[in-house]
């Protein structure tokens, strides 16, 4: 395949899964648990730090760093919590059941993997590695922190605290 060939393939399919206007809040192509079109935009960019956590069902380090994650969320007015999973609505009941098992304090979305990876690296400008990954907008609603695996309370506080 030549050069100019690869290119065009390449603006197509980032033409083709745009970001919103706003640059900070990228389009993950999200779904509610009934199977509704979400988006981090009504999240993020309302005055307020926006944690985004990334899981997956069978992550062991995800259900190890959810107690601190739900912690911060119940202890900070400042700031919301917002779970995407990244198993796909085809793993919707297990994910439920997970939810049950493991009751997360913050809303969550399912995203397809495929897609999500891709304009997660659009907006990050480094690839997806994995779960638990972290994003953590300021309350103007720009991206400040991508931190891949887990995190702990005590250091999202400082982070907000110093910036």
């Amino acid at each position: 395949m030549r050069k100019t060939t690869i290119w065009w393939l390449f603006c197509l399919l980032v033409l083709s899964f745009p970001l919103h206007a706003n640059a900070g809040v990228p389009d993950l192509a999200l779904r509610d648990f009934d199977g509704k079109p979400a988006s981090l935009e009504k999240h993020v960019g309302k005055g307020k730090w926006t944690l985004v956590m990334f899981w997956a069902l069978k992550c062991p380090i995800c259900e190890r760093n959810k107690p601190d994650i739900n912690a911060f969320a119940e202890q900070h007015d400042d700031a919301e919590v917002v779970g995407v999973v990244i198993d796909g609505m085809a793993q919707k009941a297990a994910i439920e059941e997970k939810l049950k098992q493991s009751p997360l304090k913050f809303p969550n979305y399912i995203a397809e993997l495929g897609l999500m990876a891709m304009n997660f690296e659009i907006a990050a400008q480094e690839p997806f590695r994995g779960t638990p990954t972290y994003w953590l907008f300021d309350p103007k609603g720009e991206l400040v922190a991508v931190n891949p695996g887990p995190i702990r309370k005590e250091a999202l506080e400082n982070f907000i605290a110093t910036h």
